[in-house]
């Protein structure tokens, strides 16, 4: 695995130790509404940040996508949050990968600087949180994460 490809560290948290997740609101890049993390509270939520200029980004969204189809019954939803400043940019990205999930669009990076200290490394694209159902974060990766790894993070976080 080349180094674009290679994980970087993955944080989980206990149960009791989770740090609660803050709201991140904002416009959605297609231009279509709102997204709200709020209005998701009693879903397992991955949110994964991303830039359409980053390479791993673009490696790891189709599989971000199957995960949310292929889990979305069960209670699972993606939300992407986009740093670049052009949403045209980001827009081309949501197409090219033809993303399943909305992506929220954060060209300043305002609503990540408003998470918690010690959830992960916020410095390079993309990083994911898992958020359980009760809005917490249950663990974070930074670098890109694969569909396996995923699926394995969110599985004990759905309703049985």
């Amino acid at each position: 695995m080349d180094d674009a490809r290679r994980p970087g560290p993955l944080t989980s948290f206990a149960p009791a130790d989770r740090p609660v997740m803050p709201e991140l609101s904002g416009k959605r890049v297609d231009g279509d509404g709102q997204v709200s993390l709020k209005a998701l509270r009693g879903k397992v939520v991955v949110v994964n940040a991303w830039a359409s200029w980053c390479a791993p980004c673009r490696v790891e969204a189709p599989g971000l996508s199957r995960v949310h189809e292929e889990l979305q019954a069960k209670g699972l939803r993606v939300v992407g949050v986009n740093v670049n400043v052009s949403v045209d940019a980001a827009r081309s990205f949501e197409e090219d990968a033809a993303l399943a999930y909305p992506s929220l669009h954060d060209p300043q990076g305002r609503q990540l600087l408003r998470l918690p200290k010690g959830v992960g490394s916020t410095v390079g694209y993309p990083f994911t949180l898992i958020v359980d159902p009760q809005g917490r974060v249950a663990a974070a990766r930074s670098g890109a994460i694969g569909e396996a790894e995923l699926k394995k993070l969110v599985t004990p976080l759905l309703p049985a």
